[in-house]
């Protein structure tokens, strides 16, 4: 390796300190380091990725400091080139960023050396279809794309997959999820958790009004498409909890696997089973 990114959220605390030591350790190894302008990282809701598509050329290794929400701007960011993430966790849970500072510098030391592995993880593409059948919008996301009221009433959703219709049902929403975003929203709304590298798709309703609308679990290369019928409450389609994409009730949102995925680097032997252990606290661990 000879080039890495640092991807930074100065907004959690010790992050800056954090920064500058990993800076000085990069180059005291002869790495080319990246940072973004001034050190300040701007996500999309302040004003755009943190580096141009230009600058990430060439780059080996990006290393994101923060939460798993740094580390899904971070994916969103680098996609799809195939550079490999390691997560450094300065937030609450970390199932994204899983890596504790104080393990952060001997972990890369593994990684100089070679001892890492590539993971890679699924991509969602969720594109905004027009009355007419046309593309107007296609957005990539990490964890999952959500299309939810944002008043206080249910909404009328029909879905198909597979070509297939799936009738209508009235909820507050639909979560469709990566398995890396199986821990997430959909984990709260009741969907599975699922091993992140299974070649899947995960539908789950948000407070459906009907018991036997159950969460669905379908083959990544089928295509599920979502639309709501025109009504007085204003529907979102939200991606990775981030971003917002703008949506009409004449359109409809097609969900499918992306093209190519991201990479995690994995730089020490632990098995997700034993994340989830430590995460979820199972056994009272």
């Amino acid at each position: 390796m000879k080039r890495v990114a640092i991807y930074p959220n100065l907004d959690k605390p010790a992050c800056a300190a954090q920064l500058r030591r990993l800076i000085s350790w990069l180059r005291r190894r002869g790495l080319d380091v990246l940072v973004p302008i001034d050190g300040t990282p701007r996500t999309e809701e302040r004003g755009g990725p943190a580096f141009t598509s230009h600058q990430l050329r060439g780059v080996d290794l990006m290393v994101v400091l923060g939460g798993d929400g740094t580390l899904l701007s971070a994916a969103r960011a680098i996609h799809p080139r195939r550079v490999p993430i390691l997560g450094v966790n300065f937030g609450g849970l970390g199932f994204l960023a899983d890596l504790s500072t104080d393990r952060m510098l001997p972990a890369l030391d593994s990684v100089l050396a070679g001892h890492y592995r590539h993971e890679p993880r699924m991509m969602l593409c969720a594109s905004v279809i027009d009355a007419a059948g046309r593309v107007v919008e296609a957005v990539h996301g990490l964890n999952d794309i959500v299309l939810h009221q944002t008043g206080r009433r249910a909404i009328v959703i029909q879905a198909v997959l597979a070509g297939t219709s799936l009738g209508s049902f009235r909820a507050d929403g639909m979560i469709v999820a990566t398995p890396t975003g199986s821990t997430a929203y959909s984990l709260s709304a009741g969907g599975p958790i699922v091993e992140p590298t299974l070649n899947v798709l995960i539908a789950t309703p948000i407070c459906p009004h009907a018991l036997s609308l159950r969460p669905l679990v379908f083959p990544a290369r089928q295509v599920l498409e979502l639309r709501v019928p025109p009504t007085d409450t204003e529907v979102t389609l939200t991606l990775d909890g981030q971003v917002s994409v703008p949506f009409r009730p004449d359109q409809s949102v097609r969900v499918t696997r992306a093209a190519k995925p991201i990479w995690f680097l994995q730089a020490e032997d632990r098995s997700f089973y034993e994340v989830l252990r430590a995460k979820l606290r199972w056994g009272g661990a």
